[in-house]
């Protein structure tokens, strides 16, 4: 089974504009499969190594799947650093991401953004 076919139906960017509707910096949605966690496109300073370290435990640890899904330039470097912090803390075994970019469209700007999904799997 390869890394893409263990993402979960809700997770697949196809070709869809998807629409960002965050009323926060980083919104966080647990599901039952996975925990998606997004940075907006006007995301300011933020403790990267703090969510680093809560994700990681809920990779590691509960086996669960994490999502990171930034928007526009500064939401792309926030999913990029937390991606990056988590595989910078591991030394027992290797992370496994998939990246995908999209397309999503800020509503109120009403302008296209150029965005990314990192999707962090538990180890096996």
């Amino acid at each position: 089974m390869t890394l893409r076919d263990r993402i979960p139906e809700q997770l697949r960017i196809g070709d869809a504009l998807i629409s960002i509707v965050m009323e926060e910096e980083v919104s966080v949605f647990p599901t039952s499969d996975y925990i998606l966690v997004e940075g907006s496109p006007k995301v300011g300073k933020i403790n990267v190594p703090k969510i680093a370290s809560t994700l990681r435990n809920l990779v590691k640890n509960d086996r669960r799947m994490v999502a990171l899904r930034g928007y526009g330039f500064r939401g792309i470097g926030l999913a990029v650093r937390i991606a990056h912090e988590l595989k910078k803390r591991e030394s027992r075994f290797v992370y496994q991401m998939t990246f995908d970019t999209f397309d999503a469209l800020e509503p109120e700007e009403d302008k296209v953004l150029t965005s990314i999904q990192i999707v962090v799997m538990p180890p096996e």
